[in-house]
């Protein structure tokens, strides 16, 4: 039996005359006849009689109608569904991902992206950046996002930069300032990220280079945390002006000079083809980060 058998037969049953179904089908009434001839003798049997120059379906038929609309929406569905993930509207999407980015912005854009494919799950794990690295060694994951430096493939690897903001608490004396140097921060209570962090060993130059005191009262892993604690008063910091950003609310934000430089990457799998939609999901975080 073929798909076409099937599709004839319904519309057949459902309409009564094989000039409908040929309307409804875009055939033939000859290639009408000739499909259902064919079905009955696949099937051996008799589906539909003559009786006063019409069509009636034999008790076979109705029977056989309702294993055959059974079947036929089986396919139709493994057709829609085929067709909603060639449309990246179904599927698995897999993300792992560093604190900062995992905690309010990821989930924002994972939301933004999921709303317009319903059929879409996602799974959202969050790791410091070295263990990202790890797990899409893995490929347990279809992206991960870390920040940088990473040993990691550079074909794989799609990197993001931003210029770090000066964050100081409401009311601060440095608040009228259009650029913040560490010549003004001398002295200055400093919220750090962690001795060893990239942004920690610029900063550093950058003190030493203006022979400024760099003041660190506090160091933390994650820029998040780095914020509610300037935002509760403890000194000022550093922040990257994204993935940063659903922290900041309530505290300003200035340009720092020198430069300081945040880099991040987004991460494809290094030992499988990406999904469809795995490519479509990040296009999609590069575009909005």
């Amino acid at each position: 039996m073929r798909i076409r058998q099937l599709e004839c037969f319904r519309t057949l049953m459902i309409h009564g005359t094989m000039t409908r179904a040929a309307e409804l089908l875009n055939i033939s009434q000859p290639a009408i006849s000739s499909t259902i001839a064919n079905l009955e003798h696949d099937t051996g049997l008799t589906l539909f009689v003559r009786k006063g120059g019409r069509l009636q379906p034999t008790p076979e038929a109705r029977l056989f109608f309702v294993e055959a609309q059974r079947a036929l929406e089986a396919v139709e569905k493994t057709q829609r569904i085929a067709r909603e993930i060639r449309t990246g509207k179904r599927g698995h999407l897999a993300i792992a991902a560093y604190a900062s980015l995992s905690i309010a912005l990821l989930p924002r854009l994972m939301a933004e992206f999921a709303r317009e494919r319903p059929g879409l799950e996602l799974k959202l794990i969050t790791r410091n950046s070295q263990s990202v690295r790890e797990l899409m060694t893995t490929q347990q994951f279809d992206l991960a996002v870390a920040e940088l430096p990473l040993d990691y493939p550079a074909a794989h690897m799609d990197v993001i930069r931003y210029e770090c903001q000066c964050m100081l608490p409401p009311g601060h004396p440095l608040a009228d300032r259009d650029v913040i140097t560490p010549a003004d921060l001398d002295g200055v209570p400093f919220v750090s990220l962690f001795k060893g962090d990239p942004i920690y060993q610029q900063l550093a130059t950058a003190f030493s280079a203006y022979g400024a005191a760099w003041n660190v009262v506090a160091e933390t892993e994650f820029f998040s945390s780095a914020c509610e604690l300037v935002r509760c008063g403890l000194g000022v910091g550093l922040v990257d002006p994204v993935v940063s950003r659903p922290f900041t609310e309530h505290l300003l934000l200035k340009p720092f000079s020198p430069p300081i430089q945040y880099e991040i990457a987004l991460l494809l799998p290094t030992q499988e083809e990406p999904s469809q939609l795995a490519r479509a999901f990040a296009t999609f975080l590069k575009q909005q980060l």
